[in-house]
């Protein structure tokens, strides 16, 4: 799978990634609307993550990263408010490599990932 988007690096200091990657979705949402991007989470460090948002379909306007991402990944589903706890539990079996995440207005998530 190639995920082609557009990259910004954030600080993951005192879990400030949550505030600072939902900003980022609200800017790129506002223009393309929540349900039709995709944020991949890789190459995360001691102190940040790289974060690239990309449309589930086409091309983003603005792209200015592009990966092949493996085929095989584990989904979990659940409520974004609820997000710190999903991510605890996939956390407790080791680091990722990559985690794709996708919201709707609704307030629900999908995180896919592998190891």
């Amino acid at each position: 799978m190639k995920f082609i988007g557009i990259r910004k690096v954030f600080s993951t200091k005192n879990e400030e990634q949550y505030s600072t990657i939902g900003a980022f979705w609200d800017e790129i949402s506002a223009i393309y609307g929540r349900e039709n991007l995709m944020g991949l989470g890789c190459n995360w460090t001691s102190d940040s993550i790289e974060y690239v948002m990309a449309l589930k379909n086409g091309i983003i306007e603005g792209a200015d990263y592009e990966i092949e991402l493996p085929d095989e990944w584990k989904t979990v589903r659940g409520r974004t408010e609820e997000l710190g706890k999903i991510y605890g539990d996939i956390y407790k079996d080791g680091v990722l490599l990559y985690e794709i995440e996708e919201f709707d207005d609704e307030g629900n998530c999908q995180i896919r990932y592998c190891r």
